[in-house]
């Protein structure tokens, strides 16, 4: 069984827009649940959720204030029931004709399976400046923690729920930053972490900001810093 996560925050477009597209190519894959992770939106994207939840298979977390987005997917995570656990961003930047591709790869024994963007046979569709901003992110990374992965950051993440249940207690940030410090975690545990490539359309609310930036270097140095004193 599939349980997907959908992180919710601020979404009303998307969800009227892509909910249904992503209902009917989950379907398509067997026993399934769709777990909306709404996180305290402002938006109208609260009743559209309730309303989705109605659907066969569809279950619905909500939280009045925001979580994160780290903490709603971990949240998220503790509730799913699936032996097979994934995220995908509803705004459908990765197309959600790959959800059989990852699903099959962890039904193949794979505990960790992750979209890539720079990867041989990958295709992103990208601003120059996203671009150079996420290289940069991902070079930094690598030098910081001797990562072998490409992409740390893309939304389209699939784990054995054995595995993920019990590492997700081990991942400490709230924030963006959560799917940067699983993959490092994991790999230093000696945890494979398989990126398979993907087809990215940067959405156009897609954008970057000097605080952004602050965060995720403050983040990174943060758990360097944690992980040499364990």
């Amino acid at each position: 069984m599939l349980s997907l996560i959908l992180p919710i925050h601020n979404e009303e477009g998307n969800l009227k827009k892509n909910f249904d597209l992503i209902y009917k190519e989950t379907k398509k894959l067997g026993n399934f649940e769709i777990i909306l992770a709404e996180d305290g939106s402002t938006d109208n994207s609260p009743t559209i959720c309730r309303e989705k939840s109605k659907m066969l298979h569809v279950r619905l977390m909500t939280s009045n204030h925001r979580l994160g987005k780290g903490k709603a997917i971990k949240e998220a995570i503790t509730l799913a029931k699936g032996n097979i656990i994934g995220c995908l961003d509803i705004d459908m930047a990765v197309p959600a004709r790959y959800l059989n591709k990852a699903v099959t790869l962890v039904d193949n024994g794979e505990v960790f399976v992750t979209g890539s963007r720079y990867i041989k046979g990958s295709d992103a569709n990208r601003s120059i400046l996203r671009l150079f901003a996420s290289l940069s992110y991902n070079w930094l990374i690598a030098l910081l923690f001797q990562s072998k992965v490409k992409d740390h950051q893309c939304g389209f993440k699939f784990w054995s729920s054995r595995f993920i249940k019990t590492y997700i207690k081990k991942v400490k940030d709230d924030h963006w930053f959560f799917d940067t410090e699983l993959i490092i975690m994991a790999q230093r545990d000696g945890i494979k972490v398989r990126e398979f490539p993907i087809s990215w359309d940067e959405q156009p609310q897609s954008n970057v900001h000097i605080s952004d930036v602050i965060y995720f270097i403050n983040a990174a140095l943060r758990l360097r810093l944690r992980m040499k004193n364990d």
